[in-house]
């Protein structure tokens, strides 16, 4: 989309008091922006500013507050967050045509699009696709549908040059993150292309950034680091007990936080000591050893910590409503809980991910074979399995080049 050299500042406020209607704020999100919207209308009168740019709102921002926007961790007052919120209202409209809203929790897309999403996701569920695939597909076509509803794009007029505009507004985002976008675009535009809601599959004009394997160190923990996460956790409670029991599974066995989140008591097998499961993500068959310390754990929970409940998960809630875990993000916030606990920082690491990465690197260290650490991860192929081997910097440093200087020089 080509950037708007000028719009009239009192055209772009008339717009911004639509838009905070048509994103279905909260009656108080409302009257904030509002009054925003009245101090900045004044400030342009006051200063005979007619039309709106790039920079207008990074100048009203620094004439009332002193605050220059555009520098890094600064710390904002309620009131001066407020004032930011709205500006970056106005930019979204004078840059993108639409105010873009960040969050889904409390909007929901028009009837039309809402019926399209949920009987595309039906679609998907009825393809064998995971309940973490799905919560993706959801999120990520919610702002695409988001972006249309904004337009006034009707989903049969869909062109590549709508979709082009919409990747602009993703500007900012990971290249990993932009893949992932993409990704789901494509599926979609292949699923409208095949149900005759679009006449041209639009899947091939995608464009798709290039990932590579090699590109991201993955984050672990030092040993240190991970006795202190396991130290926080206080294991005298019944919640205590079944978090202590499913970090260790995540640390000693390396399993995926929505695998633990799931497990149930038929996966258990205490005669042969070995849990079998069925992975969320790759739908692969893995078989992994009950570990002395794992079961004490766990049989610590259930015989004094868990709830009587008919649930067939392992792991419940033991706050209302109780039952099993709606999702696999409810382990990574504990464990990012007993990180500020033991006083951990968390960066920008995947909490729980990133300890299956840890043993991955452990293992390697170990001089464990890939072939053997594929298994325990879970791994179709050893080719995934490689990526884990940028974490073992002692390997890497015995692999380094010698720069001395070369003869002759």
């Amino acid at each position: 989309m080509e950037q708007l050299k000028e719009v009239s500042a009192t055209g772009l406020i008339n717009m911004a008091y639509y838009e905070i209607i048509r994103l279905g704020y909260k009656r108080s999100a409302v009257d904030r922006h509002t009054k925003v919207l009245r101090e900045f209308a004044e400030y342009c009168e006051n200063n005979r500013i007619c039309n709106y740019d790039q920079h207008t709102g990074i100048s009203y921002f620094l004439d009332r507050y002193g605050v220059d926007l555009t520098k890094q961790n600064i710390n904002l007052t309620p009131q001066q967050r407020e004032t930011r919120c709205t500006i970056r209202l106005l930019d979204d409209i004078y840059q993108f045509g639409y105010g873009r809203r960040n969050s889904n929790r409390d909007f929901r897309n028009s009837n039309q699009y809402h019926k399209l999403l949920e009987d595309y996701l039906k679609y998907c569920k009825s393809n064998n696709a995971s309940a973490g695939t799905l919560r993706v597909k959801k999120t990520k076509l919610w702002r695409f549908l988001f972006f249309l509803e904004g337009r006034n794009i009707a989903i049969d007029n869909i062109t590549a040059a709508d979709i082009s505009e919409f990747m602009i507004t993703l500007s900012g985002y990971s290249r990993s993150t932009l893949h992932v976008f993409t990704s789901v675009l494509s599926c979609f535009m292949k699923y409208l292309y095949e149900t005759h809601i679009l006449n041209q599959d639009l899947s091939s004009s995608i464009p798709k950034p290039k990932i590579y394997a090699e590109e991201n160190i993955p984050q672990t923990w030092t040993a240190e680091e991970v006795q202190k996460l396991l130290s926080a956790v206080e294991r005298t409670s019944a919640v205590g007990k079944r978090d202590y029991a499913m970090i260790l599974l995540a640390v000693m066995l390396g399993m995926r936080a929505g695998d633990i989140c799931t497990l149930r008591f038929s996966n258990f097998d205490w005669k042969r000591k070995v849990i079998t499961y069925v992975q969320q993500k790759t739908k692969k068959m893995n078989t992994l050893p009950i570990l002395p310390e794992i079961g004490e754990a766990i049989i610590d929970y259930l015989k004094n910590g868990r709830l009587e409940s008919d649930c067939d998960f392992l792991f419940i809630k033991h706050i209302s409503p109780y039952g099993g875990f709606t999702s696999s993000s409810a382990l990574s916030e504990n464990i990012k809980k007993y990180m500020k606990f033991a006083g951990i920082e968390i960066k920008s690491r995947k909490a729980a991910h990133s300890l299956r990465h840890t043993l991955a690197s452990t293992l390697l260290q170990n001089e464990t074979p890939i072939i053997t650490i594929s298994d325990v991860l879970g791994h179709f192929n050893t080719a995934t399995t490689i990526g884990y081997t940028k974490v073992d910097i002692p390997a890497l440093r015995q692999c380094a080049l010698s720069y001395g200087k070369m003869e002759g020089t």
